[in-house]
């Protein structure tokens, strides 16, 4: 493989990760950074290059772009390196509002190189195995599902002031709805599209935010419910997923990678497997990996088990999302439930 040219766009805490995992999986790679906000022309750690503006950037003419910028300008920055038909990651979620992103869904999917949003937990491997325990009916028909998620916002990242964060501002794209967009994700990745939706979100803390720090989700499907926790709130980190079938109930910690299902049979429970990942950086890698390997000609998978990997979150997936977080916002801000139409949802 040739020297790949790789550009960072923007390096706030996870552009900072990705321009590392970068780094640690293209150790040869010219990587140039791009940051929208920063006059200095200082080179970050891990890059070669600071550029100053989209024109330079694209002189760089970069293999590959990885857009790391806050959510609010995610579509603005990735637009002109799709038209240039150069292969992209758009860090989740795709923007900060569904409204007028279907030129640019469109135009992702008439581009002939890889695009996908990073939705992480698509590359977790006990979510894997629950997707397979779901469609193997080891607990029947589903009718029910919990899935919850919470850390104390200040404690995501304790050398930063959180208020200052994409997380703590509406302008930026932030809030629990689109920074905990994640569960959204996996949730219709794992059920599908529901039919409407309802919500309550609101900000029950004392946090210094102007963005709900808590909101509450039922999806509607014709022959199950699926409720979503999604907060800022709990003062130790919570990753959980509860589904009730008609034979058996899965109980899972995301955070432990620990997955149990209990039944008549098995009142105390059977515990299923699942690869675990060394650290909490091995996730970031393994979708980095997956990534460089769709979009540069050459790249040798570090990642052996991601050979066959096909469960990314597409554009259009993410564009889906997007729009049940616009409508879990209207449903809460009315007080009444919302429909969702799958024929508004790109192909």
């Amino acid at each position: 493989m040739k020297q790949p040219k790789i550009l960072c766009i923007s390096l706030g805490s996870i552009g900072k990760r990705h321009l590392r995992n970068a780094r640690t999986l293209l150790p040869d790679a010219q990587i140039a950074v791009y940051r929208q906000h920063t006059i200095s022309s200082e080179i970050p750690e891990g890059a070669d290059r600071a550029l100053a503006s989209v024109a330079e950037a694209l002189d760089f003419a970069p293999d590959a772009v990885i857009v790391s910028s806050p959510a609010s300008e995610h579509i603005k920055v990735a637009s002109i390196f799709a038209q240039s038909n150069i292969p992209l990651f758009i860090e989740k979620p795709l923007a900060a509002r569904a409204d007028n992103i279907q030129h640019f869904v469109q135009q992702c999917q008439t581009s002939t190189r890889f695009i996908m949003v990073g939705y992480v937990l698509r590359f977790l491997p006990a979510l894997h195995v629950i997707k397979e325990l779901i469609s193997s009916e080891k607990i029947g028909k589903v009718y029910t599902a919990h899935i919850q998620v919470g850390q104390y916002l200040p404690n995501w990242r304790p050398n930063t002031d959180y208020r200052n964060g994409v997380s703590a501002q509406e302008k930026l794209g932030g809030g629990a709805l689109l920074e905990l967009s994640h569960e959204i994700d996996y949730t219709t990745w794992l059920f599908g599209w529901p039919q409407s939706i309802w919500c309550s979100r609101a900000k029950l803390s004392a946090l210094e935010i102007d963005v709900e720090d808590s909101a509450h989700l039922l999806l509607e499907y014709s022959d199950k419910r699926v409720q979503l926790q999604l907060d800022f709130l709990q003062c130790v980190a919570n990753m959980a997923v509860q589904i009730v079938g008609s034979k058996a109930t899965l109980q899972a910690d995301l955070m432990k990678e620990t997955i149990t299902i209990t039944s008549p049979d098995s009142p105390l429970g059977k515990s299923y497997e699942c690869e675990k990942l060394p650290n909490g950086n091995d996730i970031y890698l393994r979708q980095m990996d997956f990534f460089f390997k769709q979009a540069l000609h050459g790249y040798v998978q570090q990642y052996p088990q991601l050979s066959h990997f096909s469960e990314w979150s597409s554009v259009s997936h993410a564009a889906g999302v997007l729009q049940l977080v616009d409508l879990a916002k209207k449903a809460s801000d009315t007080g009444s439930r919302q429909t969702f139409s799958f024929a508004e949802v790109a192909p």
